[in-house]
């Protein structure tokens, strides 16, 4: 009974890594195709000479104590457990107990861009998380912003080798930033009787020709780094991280410094009044409006005090009457 309590115990914890690890639903950590550039971590029960880390090198070999270079790309985690217990119990140990996990995920790779010191390439790690890339990438640069995004390709495993969007162009498309292209496209395509076209990618400033279907998602820095576990998402390989430049707010009108300052998240209008010198004897407050824009048309409306501003809005704060 005690026997089969811990193989279930074991399998327990089994499948808990492999939901908390990231990876792709159904697929368990032994099922996982080793690749050139992961690390694998080693465990041989009672033989500390054997157990470790073990980087797998471009021929997709592992340097194994006593065994000399083994073959581990092209084989699962499992696989190479029943290989290295098939090996060592040659002549080397009797009944060997071996695990292989991998605790550096350096064949699939994520790519970093935007406000950041170190842009580039980096390896998925045993954690997957965002917060965890977030500890890899460092000091973010100056100029960050409120949120970070994470660009998903469309297709399962494509941009593991090159990243979903260029990590250097500053100019999107046309059909990337002119809205309603894509629902009038769709509406032709139904009077004729041709298939509808593929979605219009969303429009990110910073990151342009972002592949059609492609999955979006924003998350906020603050929160992220706050620990919320909801904002922080296991990555995929192929992922694109990006970390825009902080968004600006606008205040115009009677106001003793007028222009632009950075956006803070949670940030309401008596705020940004204030960050702007507050208003002057001649000004208003009573009647400030935003200017915004929504689904690609300028709205302006009238505000409180207490209500929140959003990236790009514009204050305006007019003259008294009398």
């Amino acid at each position: 009974m005690r026997s089969v309590a811990a193989r279930w115990l074991v399998g327990a914890w089994v499948l808990l890594g492999a939901a908390s690890s990231g990876l792709p639903q159904g697929t368990r950590p032994g099922d996982y195709e080793i690749g050139a550039g992961d690390v694998l971590k080693v465990i041989v029960i009672g033989q500390a000479e054997m157990t470790g880390s073990f980087a797998v090198d471009p021929e997709g070999m592992v340097n194994f104590p006593i065994l000399g270079k083994v073959k581990a790309a092209q084989h699962t985690t499992l696989e190479l457990e029943r290989k290295l217990t098939t090996l060592l119990a040659d002549g080397i140990l009797r009944r060997p107990q071996v695990t292989v996990s991998v605790a550096e995920y350096g064949s699939q790779r994520v790519f970093v861009t935007g406000e950041v010191q170190r842009p580039g390439r980096y390896p998925l790690k045993a954690d997957r998380t965002l917060l965890a890339l977030l500890g890899d990438v460092g000091a973010l640069g100056p100029n960050v912003g409120h949120e970070v995004i994470v660009v998903r390709p469309p297709v399962a495993g494509a941009g593991t080798d090159g990243p979903a969007v260029p990590l250097t162009m500053t100019e999107a498309p046309e059909a990337a930033t002119t809205p309603g292209k894509a629902g009038a496209a769709k509406d032709t395509a139904a009077v004729e009787g041709e298939p509808a076209p593929a979605p219009t990618p969303p429009s990110i400033p910073g990151l342009p020709f972002v592949a059609a279907g492609s999955e979006v998602f924003r998350i906020s820095l603050l929160e992220l780094q706050s620990g919320n576990p909801e904002r922080n998402i296991a990555l995929q390989a192929g992922d694109t991280v990006y970390f825009p430049k902080a968004a600006q707010v606008y205040v115009m009108g009677s106001v003793s410094r007028p222009g632009s300052l950075r956006f803070q998240e949670g940030m309401t209008v008596l705020q940004a009044l204030t960050l702007a010198g507050g208003v002057t004897e001649r000004g208003s407050q009573g009647r400030t409006k935003v200017v915004r824009i929504v689904d690609g048309k300028k709205v302006e409306k009238k505000v409180k005090a207490t209500d929140m501003v959003l990236p790009e809005d514009t204050l305006v704060v007019p003259e008294r009457f009398f």
